[in-house]
Formats: structure tokens, sequence, C-alpha cells
């Protein structure tokens, strides 16, 4: 079983770097503030762009993807995409899939079982098969809930590319060919891989 129409549905409550972290790694005075709001977007757009790369999720959001069916007779479980998983009471995991009538269902909580020790997290899906050509709605929650808990090498990672954006931010190209991301960044991203992405 996979996963299609992977997307965020939310947006974090915090981004994984501050302004005043990035402003000392580029050697901007901490009261030079023309240029707060770009990197403010630059800090955004580093997250996703790094999340993408390595699979995972820095800052906590609530994630949404489709399934055809689902197979209810499995014992392990679902991995979902982009861990770490995080489950609480207010960030629970939703299932749900419109009946034949055209009718939302949405999966009783006692259907749905889940495993945030794995990484990544696991669900199971106990309750009645839906039938295999039925598509499933999953909503998940993934990442940290604070940011001292993301790990220093994410944040170098997304300092080494916002670095490089902050300093070609014109579409700038040499010899015909557009200006790379920086070998850097593609060597420190592959320490950060646990499903063999680069």
């Amino acid at each position: 079983m996979s996963f299609s129409s992977i997307r965020r549905s939310t947006q974090p409550d915090f981004e994984p770097l501050s302004l005043s972290e990035v402003k000392s790694h580029l050697r901007i005075m901490a009261d030079m503030k023309d240029d707060d709001q770009y990197l403010m977007g630059l800090i955004g757009a580093a997250r996703i762009y790094f999340e993408n790369r390595v699979g995972q999720t820095t800052t906590l959001v609530q994630w949404r993807a489709k399934t055809k069916g689902w197979n209810t007779c499995s014992c392990v479980g679902q991995e979902l995409p982009y861990p770490p998983l995080y489950v609480d009471e207010n960030h629970p995991i939703t299932l749900s899939y419109e009946d034949d009538a055209g009718n939302t269902v949405v999966v009783s909580d006692m259907d749905i079982t889940s495993d945030d020790t794995n990484y990544p997290g696991t669900v199971n899906y106990t309750g009645p098969s839906p039938g295999c050509d039925t598509t499933m709605t999953i909503e998940w929650w993934a990442g940290v809930d604070a940011p001292m808990k993301i790990s220093q090498l994410w944040k170098s990672c997304m300092l080494v590319l916002i670095g490089h954006w902050y300093e070609n931010r014109s579409a700038v190209s040499t010899e015909g060919g557009g200006i790379e991301i920086p070998m850097s960044f593609d060597m420190m991203t592959a320490g950060c891989s646990y499903d063999g992405r680069n």
C-alpha cells in the first residue's frame, strides 16, 4: 500500500531556525533589519526544501494523504511518511473515506492503533475493510514541538542553504549554467537520511 497526494495541511507554529540564528550565520548585525522579512521567508523555504530532501519533518505540522483501500490484515502497520510521528490527544491520527452513497465516513478511534516508537511511525486500521477500490484519506501529525528538540545537524543544513540563497538571490548563471546547491549541503543531508535519500 502506498500513499499519494501527500500534502502539509497546516503551517508550523514556529520555524526550526530563529532570525537571530540566521543573522549570526550570515554575519549580519542584529540591528540591521532591512532584510529581516526576506530572511524569514528564506527560513520557511529552507525548512520545506530540507524536509522534502530528507523525507522527514522538522517542526510540528499536520500531513494529509490518500490511499486506495487498506490492508486490514496487516499486523505490522503501515509506515507514515515524513517522520517523526507525533501522537497525543490533541494530535490524533484520523482516517476517513466515502461510502457508496457519497457520505464521508470517519473511522472510529477504536479502529486505529499507532506506534510512534518506530521510525517512521506506523498506523494500523483494524475496522471493516472499505474495499480495495475505496480511496481513504489519512491525516497525521509529525515533527517536534519545541525548537530545542531539532537536531543541530538539521539546523546546519538549513543554514548552509539559506546562506547560498542569500548570496545568490537573483537568477544568476555562470557560463550558461545555473548556480547549484553547495556540495556541502548534499554531504550534510546525506548524514540526515534514514531511508537512503540523498
